[in-house]
């Protein structure tokens, strides 16, 4: 299956997800140009348009083949306001393309009161960020005591000390190279009134199923109640080599497409017009 296919496949599966967010962003399935957000550290973002029907906006937090050692950070240019006694969700594609040499660390999307970059390594460009902040972590580095890579995790408070984390089992398959990892971050409120509630992180694979970590929060407690919250990702990879992407599509219309959508403005202007001679 082609890379195109397998993207609107993946569309397909997770639209439901994506349309239930009311608060948040919706990155996976509304085109976002990551060429107009704030970049951190070793971060890029470019667009590219390779012939395959599909116009793609890449933020590359870490680079390929870049020798390990590097950490970056793309931020959303304008802050949200939340209520956090209502739900809200965020969604995502990410890939991180298989790499021969040593794997690591992982990345975050991460809500925070400021947007900026945290330690490199295995503080995979969270830690230290903000003690008003939160995220949900792919952790694709072991270390002895912590959950087995790749584990997802929700973090706080600018620490990687998880709250919660589930262990995926994965091994080298969360790196696939047909770019199919759909990603979303939602929050349940308790409903009574404290800012408080449940978030859980899921990740889907058309192929390898779905991993998700679920976590108690209070967001009153963290300080985000009443700030901006700016939301964006961070990653690094300490003395690994993974390149971290994430990545936005929106298929570009043939030639005949637009000769379509031209007929019916046209016809539509046509209408109007006549509409506007009768009266």
């Amino acid at each position: 299956m082609t890379i195109a296919r397998r993207l609107l496949a993946s569309a397909l599966l997770c639209t439901t997800l994506a349309a239930q967010a009311q608060q948040g962003a919706d990155l996976a399935f509304t085109f976002t140009d990551f060429t107009t957000w704030t970049l951190f550290g070793n971060a890029t973002a470019q667009n590219d348009t390779p012939g395959n029907g599909f116009t793609y906006s890449n933020l590359i937090l870490t680079p390929p083949a870049s020798g390990g050692g590097m950490s970056g950070a793309g931020f959303a240019p304008g802050a949200l306001a939340l209520d956090f006694n209502q739900s809200f969700s965020f969604n995502f594609h990410f890939f991180i393309p298989v790499s021969s040499e040593l794997r690591g660390d992982g990345l975050t999307f991460t809500l925070s009161d400021v947007a900026g970059l945290g330690n490199a390594g295995s503080g995979l460009g969270y830690e230290g960020l903000s003690s008003r902040s939160i995220a949900l972590a792919i952790d694709t580095f072991h270390f002895d005591g912590k959950p087995v890579s790749p584990s997802l995790q929700i973090l706080s408070g600018g620490s990687v000390t998880p709250l919660a984390a589930t262990e995926t089992g994965l091994g080298d398959a969360i790196r696939d190279p047909n770019y199919q990892w759909y990603a979303s971050l939602s929050f349940a409120p308790s409903g009574l009134d404290d800012h408080a509630g449940t978030l859980t992180g899921t990740i889907e694979h058309l192929d390898l199923g779905t991993f998700t970590v679920s976590a108690a929060v209070s967001f009153a407690d963290l300080g985000l109640v009443g700030e901006p919250v700016y939301f964006g990702f961070t990653a690094a990879n300490g003395l690994a080599t993974d390149s971290h992407f994430v990545t936005s599509a929106m298929p570009v219309p043939e030639p005949g497409t637009w000769a379509m959508l031209l007929a019916g403005l046209v016809l539509v202007g046509g209408t109007a017009s006549r509409r506007l001679r009768s009266r």
